[in-house]
């Protein structure tokens, strides 16, 4: 009962309330008191046991109840212990109390409770990224997001996000009719150019780059930059009950043939690549069908770098079937902390910054 102070619980029983036992007996014998006289102990009596901190006691009990409590007596075979406690009299009087086993209107007894979790299923939220790892290896995902893992810093690192950053003003403008030309480039590059760890030479080469892939996407999608439909558009994605996943698609576009393409643009001069897999991309699909209705026709991959190719291809609904219970599936191993490590050495492991945490390299 001490331990319980505090606590509630739906239901409390507090059982064998019987004279001796709850108030207990004073014991006889050697005590303390024995050895050190009373008057030199301010407040001995307490130390003592008196009915009055058995009846304080009796009362934390009794409050511990958030809906039920039950108290029972029976006598012990025990002379000591055959009558019922004080307290078990007193509580028979409160006008609160039951002194029988409650029943419905047409006399039948309460049947039992059906059993419920108190807590409900904990709902799992990801975004695109960390789907993507999860997808790759549940351990490295568990290594960095769950243990806080992190990869060491590139010279590179804010080159990529700043390409992006230049890509969303472009069509966030153009959604608004404000068609951005070849002459802003460089302007557009220094306003979002943010490469902290880089050196000024490098710096430079980065600005270079970032010029020459903002030119080339202007001169190549120029023409169709009005046809733009959203920009950095936020969307969630309930893929099953309980498991969301949360992300922004760079750019939806429609097609002259008027079919409607989701974007997303890729550079692999980033410092931290993320590539975006098919897989992802069909859960775009999935996110712009549940903000605006309408099934998108086409997905691709714009390559900003020089001589890169980039992908384009029609959506697949069994694609999107299957990366729904994938997507499930992942949710629910996270759940339950299923994330195991790779049987043996692939090529995830060949390029994973936490690769030697978990296993030897192989020799070559």
């Amino acid at each position: 009962m001490h331990q319980s102070k505090g606590m509630e619980w739906p239901a409390v029983f507090v059982p064998c309330l019987r004279k001796n036992r709850f108030p207990g007996k004073r014991q006889g014998g050697l005590n303390v008191f024995h050895v050190i006289p009373e008057s030199a102990v301010q407040g001995a009596a307490r130390y003592r046991g008196t009915e009055e901190d058995e009846r304080r006691l009796f009362y934390v009990a009794v409050t511990r109840s958030q809906k039920y409590l039950a108290m029972t007596f029976s006598p012990s075979d025990k002379k000591l212990y055959k009558k019922e406690s004080l307290f078990f009299a007193e509580v028979t009087r409160n006008t609160y109390v039951l002194t029988r086993e409650p029943v419905r209107p047409d006399g039948s007894a309460l049947g039992r409770l059906q059993l419920s979790s108190r807590h409900k299923t904990p709902d799992v939220v990801l975004s695109f990224s960390e789907l993507k790892y999860l997808f790759e290896c549940p351990y490295q995902f568990k290594l960095r997001f769950l243990y806080g893992f992190d990869s060491p810093l590139q010279k590179e690192l804010g080159y990529g996000k700043s390409l992006h950053d230049v890509m969303a003003e472009v069509h966030k403008r153009a959604v608004k009719g404000d068609i951005a030309t070849s002459s802003e480039v460089e302007e557009l590059v220094d306003r979002h150019l943010h490469a902290p760890f880089a050196p000024a030479p490098l710096k430079e080469q980065l600005r270079t780059a970032a010029t020459r892939a903002v030119s080339r996407y202007l001169r190549d999608n120029g023409a169709r930059l009005a046809l733009t439909e959203y920009s950095e558009q936020p969307i969630e994605v309930h893929v099953t009950s309980g498991v969301t996943v949360k992300g922004r698609i760079d750019l939806i576009r429609r097609l002259d043939t008027g079919e409607v393409s989701i974007v997303d643009f890729k550079s692999t001069e980033r410092a931290q690549a993320e590539d975006v897999t098919r897989d992802q991309l069909h859960i775009y699909v999935v996110g712009y069908e549940e903000l605006s209705g309408t099934r998108a026709d086409l997905v691709e991959v714009l390559n900003l770098d020089e001589g890169s190719g980039s992908k384009r291809e029609e959506v697949s609904d069994d694609l999107l079937s299957h990366i729904s219970g994938k997507v499930a599936a992942a949710g629910n191993a996270l759940r339950i902390n299923d994330l195991p490590r790779k049987s043996a050495w692939c090529e995830t492991c060949s390029t994973c910054d936490f690769a030697a945490v978990c296993r030897d390299r192989p020799s070559p």
